[in-house]
């Protein structure tokens, strides 16, 4: 697969493709995570990742599962349930800054969650 060829999801048949020659290896995770999320979210159609898109609500609803699924990961791995993690976070996973309000959003629900 050419490295600049997109992951992709099919979300009604359960079906991911993951690029893993993908040119920027630091973003595969959130991609992952991305595709996973249409895929639960039952989003329609076949959707391709783009780190540059924020076209519709499937997209964002997908980058928002996709924090969902990786916040709790991330702060058990490192053991520091605080809202300090959230930029070394998003930098582990290339997230793009347009998403800041959204990761800083998601992990005062997953710090919220871990506290109860």
């Amino acid at each position: 697969m050419n490295e600049h060829t997109p992951s992709s999801a099919q979300p009604k048949n359960k079906i991911i493709l993951i690029n893993l020659n993908w040119y920027n290896q630091s973003e595969i995770i959130f991609q992952m995570a991305h595709e996973i999320g249409h895929v639960i979210n039952n989003d329609e159609g076949v959707l391709y990742y783009s780190s540059f898109s924020n076209k519709s609500s499937y997209e964002r609803n997908a980058n928002l599962k996709a924090l969902d699924i990786l916040i709790p990961i991330y702060l058990d791995i490192i053991g520091d349930y605080n809202s300090d993690s959230v930029f070394p976070f998003m930098e582990a996973f290339c997230i793009p800054n347009r998403l800041e309000n959204d990761v800083l959003n998601a992990f005062r629900n997953s710090i919220s969650k871990q506290a109860n």
